[in-house]
């Protein structure tokens, strides 16, 4: 199985922890198992999902949808009770990977860049809670327990040491603790069942950009990664090896993908990954969270599918006070850092009659043809 490795001495301990960064697989296949109901929603998703997008061929207009947050820390230690600051940082970089204003867009492959989607989802702390108080849209809950696992889900539940969640129809319930058993977080997919424990967990550690974090995932991708499954994304790999993520514009690979990545990177197992490799650089991969930096608009069709058809509330709602998510940014004193072509070639001269990329030191990036 390939991997990207950056240092071939790599003790079994960190490669067993990298190997379980996301546990949604793992939370799915045991709900589907020990719930018939829900295995039977879950299994209709994917031919709902694609039904939806073909009924709908205007869904990507330009619309944004806010979804509304709200973020429970459950701690023990001081260090678990993390601040604000913390959590504000996580919440403008869910904004920014969503809205495709990340900076790092420019790392981006050239011949990606055109299919490199802004999902229009964004995200507010919720200022009303369930029962129409003010709310800063986060609440702190003092446990006993040192350390929560997949297994059992207590931080989402009162009577085991965490918090029940808000109704799930109306809230991003994102629960954030001590995560233990080498995972940094996993989430609850859609369906038309009702998951009581519908939300998105995330280790402390790896919450947000500042604070109490843990390199090399210290930049907030991991609730990016999360948040990309609590809206219908699967692993780059589907479920199993070589597998199908439901996603066309992704290419095929074999499995995870770790550390960072030299483009192209030749996944050869798949046998049809193609001449541009994997998309390591992909929320839905395992890469660092410095390496990522783009869902494609194929991904972004299942999310909006996904809130359509299964997180409808959050189309419209009054829980984010006046002001909600982010404003577009302003081109206007952008600087042209440098052009491209689709493989990446820096063209001083500007070709005409072929697609270039005019890359912006505000990580923006526009496709353009010169026609002769």
């Amino acid at each position: 199985m390939k991997r990207i490795f950056t240092l071939l001495l790599v003790g079994i301990s960190l490669i067993t922890s990298a190997q379980e960064r996301c546990g949604t697989e793992a939370y799915t296949k045991n709900m589907m198992k020990k719930n018939a109901s829900f295995a039977i929603a879950r299994d209709k998703v994917n031919s709902q999902t694609e039904k939806w997008i073909k009924n709908h061929p205007n869904h990507r207009e330009k619309t944004i949808i806010t979804i509304p947050v709200v973020v429970h820390v459950v701690w023990k230690t001081n260090s678990e009770n993390i601040s604000d600051a913390q959590i504000f940082s996580q919440i403008d970089v869910l904004n920014k990977d969503f809205r495709r204003l990340n900076q790092d867009t420019s790392d981006t492959p050239p011949i990606w860049q055109s299919i490199a989607a802004d999902s229009e989802i964004e995200f507010c702390l919720a200022t009303t809670d369930p029962n129409g108080n003010t709310t800063t849209g986060i609440t702190r809950t003092q446990t006993s327990l040192s350390e929560f696992t997949i297994n059992d889900s207590y931080m989402k539940s009162a009577a085991s040491g965490g918090i029940n969640p808000w109704p799930n129809d109306d809230y991003l319930n994102i629960w954030v603790c001590n995560l233990t058993g080498g995972l940094l977080g996993y989430a609850t997919p859609p369906s038309n069942f009702n998951n009581p424990e519908d939300g998105v967990v995330v280790r402390f550690k790896s919450f947000g950009t500042t604070g109490a974090l843990q390199s090399p995932y210290n930049q907030g991708r991991t609730t990016t990664h999360e948040v990309g499954h609590w809206l219908n994304l699967d692993h780059l790999w589907g479920y199993g090896n070589c597998g199908n993520d439901q996603v066309s514009d992704t290419p095929k690979q074999e499995d995870e993908n770790f550390d960072c990545g030299t483009f192209p990177f030749q996944d050869v197992a798949c046998n049809t990954t193609g001449v541009n490799g994997t998309m390591f650089m992909n929320y839905m991969d395992y890469t660092n969270d410095a390496c990522m930096n783009l869902f494609t608009n194929g991904q972004k069709d299942r999310m909006l599918a996904a809130i359509n058809q299964y997180r409808s509330n959050m189309l419209s709602h009054n829980l984010c006070g006046g002001s909600v998510g982010i404003s577009e940014q302003k081109n206007n004193n952008r600087k042209l850092i440098k052009i491209v072509d689709v493989l990446g070639r820096t063209n001083t001269e500007r070709q005409k009659n072929t697609p270039l990329f005019y890359i912006y030191d505000n990580g923006s990036v526009e496709k353009k043809m010169i026609i002769e």
